[in-house]
């Protein structure tokens, strides 16, 4: 055998054993930006897409989305928006597999945000939480909870963010 040969094959295995471990670097890294990816970024990445979606009650609820934060999502569907937390959500179809992170703004960006909006609109709404719906004016927005005036109640009614499906207006 020839030094030259086997310099040769020495390299070659040493070349193979560094590609095999840059490729392990690779998907381990690529796992972890993976893991990373939350359904909140899924949700602020799919502005303009058309989804379905099924809530926790088993409704389904399809449309465009116009506009999306990591905490909730609002779909157009004929003249209704439809407000919906990302807590809500028990399937979703119509999005990829991989999104960017959000960016600062839209992290910051959460559900009492959207309601507060909706309430700076006067806007007539019907509140779809855990058993029922009803409809009214939001009155105020909390940390974590929101008032509903509704049409011919004796007080407004507290519904916290946790039991919402969804806040459908129209535009």
């Amino acid at each position: 055998m020839r030094w030259s040969d086997l310099f040769d094959d020495l390299e070659a295995q040493m070349t193979r054993a560094d590609r095999d471990q840059f490729e392990a670097d690779v998907a381990e890294r690529l796992g972890a930006e993976r893991a990373a990816v939350t359904l909140g970024a899924l949700v602020t990445a799919s502005h303009g897409s058309e989804v379905r979606l099924t809530l926790l009650d088993g409704s389904l609820v399809t449309g465009g989305v116009v506009d999306a934060a990591p905490q909730w999502l609002v779909i157009a569907a004929g003249a209704r928006t439809r407000l919906i937390p990302v807590t809500a959500i028990a399937q979703l179809q119509g999005l990829g597999a991989g999104a960017p992170l959000p960016r600062e703004v839209e992290r910051r960006l959460s559900l009492g945000h959207a309601l507060r909006a909706i309430m700076r609109d006067r806007a007539e709404v019907t509140v779809r939480a855990s058993g029922h719906a009803v409809s009214g004016r939001i009155a105020s927005v909390g940390a974590d909870f929101f008032t509903l005036e509704a049409a011919g109640d004796a007080g407004p009614r507290v519904l916290p963010f946790a039991a919402i499906l969804s806040v459908d207006a129209l535009v």
